[in-house]
């Protein structure tokens, strides 16, 4: 199997083989999203006002806040991106969240608006929040999770998403994201799900995402993420090498995956 610290996967009942990632004993599909205090007053006051108004229910939160404050406690990010996987509802819903907004007393500005994707600059007493509203595929493993602020991505879905997120951009905050990732899931499944997600993903490419990696900096102070827990870049550089190798070792046997 590949990953970091895990040579089988675990053999409750809740571990099922093509279905749930496994780490810790956990298996993915059944992890909920707990609050780990990481949200801005800014943000908690958007999404307070955003659960107000109609067809809120239709969206939900995801993206590095949703897996940061809900799953990994891990770091800080500043933005909300709230999906849906309505076709057609994007445009007419942003104006409705201009005008609801605006009556809740906040400040706010488009960036830019289109079809589906449209992103706000929303100001609140203290703080400027971005807020993306966007059309995501309908395609998922397990429905958005109920939380006191509105519904979250699952972790399972946010797991596969980060890491297509990571094969597509292998930005910093990315290959955080992916290392604290690994820490409790298996690369090795978030690859099958993540074929099973996006057609165009592939190992080789991600094996080449893990090699750039190498180019980031080795003092933390210069990645552009703000932590709250320990780490080390070296950490992640020592592990995504690793991790290029067995992908490539991996394809050059033949292996699925």
């Amino acid at each position: 199997m590949i990953g970091r610290r895990y040579v089988g996967c675990c053999r409750s009942s809740t571990c099922r083989p093509r279905s749930a990632v496994c780490g810790r004993g956990i298996s993915v599909h059944i992890l909920k999203p707990t609050g780990h205090g990481l949200l801005t007053p800014g943000q908690i006051s958007i999404l307070k006002a955003f659960a107000k108004l109609p067809d809120s229910d239709r969206f939900f939160l995801t993206g590095g806040t949703a897996l940061a404050e809900f799953y990994l406690g891990h770091r800080q990010s500043f933005d909300l991106n709230l999906f849906t996987s309505e076709e057609g509802l994007i445009l007419p819903f942003s104006h409705v969240f201009e005008r609801g907004l605006k009556g809740a007393g906040l400040q706010v500005q488009i960036v830019r608006r289109l079809a589906t994707f449209v992103e706000f600059a929303v100001e609140t007493s203290d703080e400027e929040v971005r807020v993306q509203l966007a059309y995501d595929s309908p395609f998922r493993f397990r429905p958005p999770e109920e939380t006191p602020l509105g519904k979250v991505n699952d972790f399972q879905d946010l797991a596969v998403d980060k890491l297509l997120a990571f094969f597509g951009r292998a930005e910093p905050r990315d290959a955080v994201d992916l290392l604290f990732l690994l820490k409790e899931v298996s690369l090795e499944e978030l690859m099958e799900l993540a074929s099973q997600k996006d057609s165009g993903f592939d190992p080789y490419w991600l094996a080449r995402a893990f090699q750039r990696v190498q180019g980031f900096p080795d003092e933390p102070e210069h990645w552009p993420v703000e932590m709250v827990v320990p780490w080390d870049p070296h950490e992640i550089k020592t592990l995504f090498a690793h991790l290029a190798q067995t992908v490539l070792a991996s394809l050059r046997r033949g292996d699925k995956g």
